[in-house]
């Protein structure tokens, strides 16, 4: 289910190509763009313009290598789900409001139309016109909205079912990079514990070698034990007085 959300936005920005990039990127990370192209069956910039377009969109992110052998840069490429379904799901939610609107517009305003034109107005330009059509003179009959209501309702029921299953696909993949994360904190946390540990047991050992070295040594005197030597005076020189 998660893949034809994410095929459909996929589409939606960089055209009917870019829909195979996601069976392609789904799941993996740091993808080669030439693998990308010869799947795809395009030429190494054709594939890049696709990628460069989902980009822009924040779908799918990138790092590159040099290659030490040609010299040159290649990029490997990564699917964010994430960020394509809330972006589908900005959208969508975009497109149920408009049609809420609509909706709304149609249940509380009359409408008319002319069935040789096959046009329909709103209330106020029927009126403006005194109910007769502008291009072929024919009167204007009352419009029944009840079927375009009907198909609005339906519209407006598979977007909010779409939208239920996003959700639900969000959920899922907020729980399994919640579940990465802590295991990544805990190994760093663990890191970090036994850096100190080990720290502190370094001073330890070296505050013991520091006393054992003292006590070995008994009649060796420290540097505040030493008398301060006694520094002979210079003698004064006699001024001769003059008579």
């Amino acid at each position: 289910m998660q893949t034809n959300f994410l095929e459909e936005i996929v589409e939606d920005i960089a055209g009917s190509q870019a829909k195979e990039i996601v069976k392609l990127l789904e799941g993996k990370k740091d993808v080669n763009e030439f693998l990308i192209a010869k799947k795809l069956k395009l030429t190494i910039n054709q594939t890049r313009n696709i990628l460069y377009k989902l980009s822009e969109a924040g779908l799918v992110s990138s790092t590159r290598k040099k290659d030490k052998r040609k010299g040159w840069f290649i990029y490997f490429w990564t699917l964010d789900a994430l960020k394509s379904l809330e972006l589908l799901e900005k959208r969508l939610l975009e497109d149920t409001n408009k049609l809420k609107h609509l909706l709304q517009n149609r249940k509380s305003r009359r409408f008319y139309f002319c069935k040789t034109c096959n046009t329909e107005v709103g209330e106020e330009t029927a009126l403006l016109n005194q109910f007769t059509c502008q291009e072929c003179g024919q009167v204007y009959e009352l419009a029944d909205s009840s079927n375009f209501i009907k198909d609005i309702e339906g519209k407006i029921s598979k977007v909010e079912k779409q939208l239920a299953v996003i959700s639900e696909e969000k959920g899922k993949l907020l729980e399994t990079w919640s579940k990465k994360n802590k295991r990544k904190v805990a190994r760093h946390d663990s890191k970090i514990k036994k850096q100190k540990e080990a720290i502190k047991k370094a001073k330890k050992m070296a505050a013991l070698k520091k006393a054992r070295t003292e006590v070995s040594k008994p009649g060796r005197k420290t540097k505040s034990e030493k008398p301060a030597k006694k520094t002979a005076r210079k003698p004064k020189k006699k001024t001769a007085r003059k008579k």
